[in-house]
């Protein structure tokens, strides 16, 4: 295997990463109110997902993920676009009002969500695909 290969993949371990790293924050949140890693996790994941969509917006925070072919790719056999723009509500919810009642189930739908992708990123890891034309014209967008 060519070292380019293996390092092109270690794209998608990084975004399984990224997505346990959320899931974790959001089981905190849901099975014992804890929010100390919350918002960073949650604001982490918006400003990505939104750069995403966008990709002239600049990154805020900590490392972005979604800015490589294997990781937008990934993002795009998961979510479809309502379930991107549902999560961009869900997390803006609970980073708005972490206090509220009514954000408790939004962030069980986030936890499956997040979990479905990062279970793909960890199937690309072991799987690769060849590239989707769609997904090579949205990084070419990102250049």
């Amino acid at each position: 295997m060519a070292a380019m290969d293996l390092q092109d993949r270690a794209q998608y371990l990084s975004l399984a990463l990224f997505a346990q790293g959320v899931i974790s924050a959001l089981m905190g949140y849901v099975d014992e109110n804890k929010r100390a890693h919350l918002k960073d996790a949650l604001e982490d994941a918006l400003s990505s997902l939104l750069r995403a969509k966008n990709p002239s917006l600049s990154p805020r925070g900590r490392a972005s993920v979604f800015n490589s072919y294997e990781q937008l790719r990934t993002l795009e056999e998961v979510w479809n676009a309502d379930e991107r723009e549902s999560a961009i509500r869900m997390m803006r919810a609970i980073v708005r009002a972490p206090s509220s009642r009514n954000v408790k189930p939004n962030a069980d739908k986030l936890i499956s969500l997040f979990a479905r992708l990062q279970n793909q990123a960890l199937w690309n890891f072991e799987q690769p695909k060849p590239v989707s034309p769609r997904v090579l014209q949205r990084l070419c967008q990102l250049a």
